[in-house]
């Protein structure tokens, strides 16, 4: 009996994940639909001109997400060739934390480390963590490219604070952070394997109407709520 709910349990947790992942939801700033591999090409693009301009990507985070955050660092750097840092220093959050404020403790690092053309990979669940969204706000107003990723509440305010929004619709702090290691995970594997960017995109009817800030794909906006 214990092996069989064992094995339904185990058997359905999988199936849901399966499924959420093909639920994914991309949009740009401006509120339009992409697909999962529009927006997915999107960042690999902007990361090769990343490392052709000698800018780098940052990670930030909080508890689960700082973990992916620092792992995803670690990747883009060791195994992508990517520039890649994350502010999860135990000096600096407690420094920063008591001297401004938990609030600030992304925006301040990136105001001093971060540059014109960096990338910043905005990690949130809830999408609604201060911290994250005063890092998103701070990194979009230097002239960063800022990515995404968040879940939980469709109208999540960090979802629309990116150049692209990747968001699970999932209340499972679970679900929403594997998804979100996973999508890190496939832009990367894909650039180190050579199989993103698609450089077919434009043949495929994508429309790239300004690959430096600006994307359209002439696909339906997302009504505000």
């Amino acid at each position: 009996m214990y092996s069989a709910i064992a094995s339904n349990f185990s058997s359905n947790y999988f199936n849901q994940l399966a499924q959420l992942h093909r639920d994914i939801q991309v949009s740009d700033r401006e509120g339009g639909i992409l697909s999962m591999a529009e927006g997915v090409d999107w960042v690999a693009r902007k990361l090769n001109k990343l490392k052709q301009r000698h800018r780098k990507a940052i990670f930030i985070g909080n508890g689960g997400s700082a973990s992916v955050a620092s792992h995803q660092a670690v990747d883009y750097w060791r195994n992508g060739d990517i520039p890649a840092i994350a502010f999860n220093d135990d000096a600096l959050l407690t420094c920063v934390s008591n001297d401004f404020g938990y609030e600030q403790v992304f925006s301040k690092p990136i105001a001093t480390f971060a540059r014109e053309d960096d990338i910043l990979f905005a990690i949130s669940s809830s999408g609604q963590s201060q911290n994250i969204l005063a890092g998103a706000r701070q990194a979009a107003k230097m002239g960063c490219e800022v990515i995404t990723l968040s879940a939980f509440q469709t109208h999540n305010p960090l979802r629309q604070l990116g150049d692209i929004n990747f968001y699970v619709p999932t209340m499972s702090y679970g679900f929403a952070e594997i998804s979100h290691l996973c999508i890190c995970h496939c832009i990367v594997d894909g650039l180190i394997q050579g199989n993103l960017p698609n450089m077919e995109e434009k043949e495929r009817g994508v429309e790239i109407l300004n690959l430096d800030r600006h994307i359209s794909f002439n696909q339906p906006k997302i009504e505000a709520s």
